[in-house]
């Protein structure tokens, strides 16, 4: 998320050199590794969250982790390009973080 002007750097460095991927071949081997260790980070944590009971039923957690992390990606270039203001950002992933983790959930166990 561009959340100040070094991340915001970063989410653009980041579009640029996929957008640059898409069309030369010798760097999807350098920039997009074949492991997604964000996206691994996020599922165990939802994971953890599943096991300690806090976590809706019947989440696919690893999909889950892929949404997260691609739409906070997808969101973060909305906030770049203006079209979405990072408050309205944070509401959207809040909103998905929530149905995930529901507040009442610790209270069902």
């Amino acid at each position: 998320m561009p959340l100040d002007e070094q991340r915001a750097s970063a989410l653009r460095a980041f579009a640029a050199y996929y957008a640059r991927s898409l069309t030369d071949p010798a760097l999807p081997a350098v920039f997009l590794a074949a492991e997604q260790p964000l996206e691994a980070l996020v599922g165990d944590i939802i994971e953890a969250g599943r096991a300690a009971g806090n976590t809706a039923p019947g989440l696919g957690v690893r999909h889950e982790a892929d949404l997260l992390v691609s739409g906070a990606t997808s969101l973060g270039l909305d906030v770049l390009h203006e079209r979405r203001s990072l408050a309205d950002v944070q509401a959207v992933l809040d909103y998905h973080v929530s149905r995930i983790f529901p507040a009442d959930a610790a209270a069902r166990r």
